[in-house]
């Protein structure tokens, strides 16, 4: 009984130390077979750096200047109301160019008439489609189916006025008066909105050819603009100023402005005017007793309205 106990305890004992060894053997064995067999190799893992993202770059802006929108007037005639110094109520037309800031020309009328009589002129020097090309069987300066083609490449603007007691023709004779009626014109007009104030000139016949060269010296004196240039029809020193010393002043400025005289040969006083003074461009139409507005005829030669043409291009045009 003994020896069996005992031999069944020496195998038990056997069979345990087999069964450990073989165990022992399979986790060393598979181990290395692990080890050598893998081909995924795990890394430690490391810290990222955080970088913060780089701020948005605006692109630079250039501002853009603000200027003050030009507004262009309809083209249609507007009434202007203005006073002289001495408080007398005045009333004038104002022919909006077509662009601005633009030159302005200032039409004086004479004795005989009164603003109306640059009517279609002022039309035809605006060149905004206003004039009418109607004949007048009565007045030539005022019938513009002769005028000729408008060659102004440029804006224009116009301005006319009534001098004082002189609606539809002067009713009495006030030379010192009309000479301030003149001044204030060419200041109102260069304050005309639209008006270039650097770029005035001036046209007028008879009494108003007179004022309209005043007018211009005028205007440079007070600084209050600049006045290039005067075209008359038949002065003859009516507003107390004497024409020659006047036109001296003008010539004399540098630049200097230009000074036109239109004259018939029959018209003594005008002759006198026009023909004793040097470096002004006098324009003689032979022995004719035109006087004023009378000399804008179709058949003249040279053309007045071409000559006024010129003037303008001359002084106040963009190859002046």
């Amino acid at each position: 009984m003994k020896k069996s106990l005992l031999v069944i305890s020496v195998l038990y004992t056997l069979t345990l130390l087999l069964f450990l060894t073989a165990c022992g053997g399979r986790s060393e064995k598979t181990a290395e077979a692990d080890s050598a067999g893998s081909t995924d190799t795990i890394q430690p893992a490391t810290q990222t750096e955080f970088v913060a993202p780089s701020p948005t770059v605006l692109p630079t802006l250039t501002p853009t200047p603000t200027t003050t929108p030009v507004v262009v007037l309809p083209p249609e005639p507007v009434q202007v109301e203005f006073q002289a110094p001495d408080g007398e109520s005045l009333t004038g037309i104002y022919y909006p160019a077509s662009d601005n800031p633009a030159p302005i020309i200032v039409l004086m009328d004479w004795a005989r008439g009164d603003q109306s009589e640059w009517e279609e002129i002022a039309a035809w020097l605006q060149g905004r489609g206003q004039l009418s090309r109607e004949p007048n069987y009565n007045y030539t300066w005022k019938s513009a189916d002769w005028f000729p083609e408008r060659i102004l490449d440029m804006p224009l603007g116009v301005f006319t006025f009534t001098f004082r007691d002189c609606e539809e023709g002067c009713q009495s004779w006030l030379p010192a008066e009309w000479l301030l009626d003149a001044r204030t014109a060419v200041e109102v007009a260069a304050r005309l909105p639209g008006a270039d104030p650097t770029r005035i000139i001036t046209a007028g016949a008879s009494i108003g050819g007179d004022g309209a060269l005043d007018g211009c010296a005028w205007l440079d004196q007070t600084g209050s603009g600049v006045c290039r240039g005067s075209f008359t029809l038949s002065p003859a020193s009516l507003l107390t100023v004497p024409y020659g010393s006047t036109a001296d002043e003008l010539l004399a400025e540098v630049p200097s402005s230009q000074v036109y005289c239109l004259y018939g040969l029959r018209d003594d006083a005008s002759v006198e005017t026009c023909e004793e003074i040097p470096g002004v461009i006098a324009v003689d139409y032979g022995y004719i007793e035109n006087h004023g507005m009378e000399l804008i005829q179709p058949d003249q030669n040279p053309d007045p309205l071409i000559l006024l043409q010129e003037f303008i291009l001359a002084t106040v045009g963009e190859m002046q």
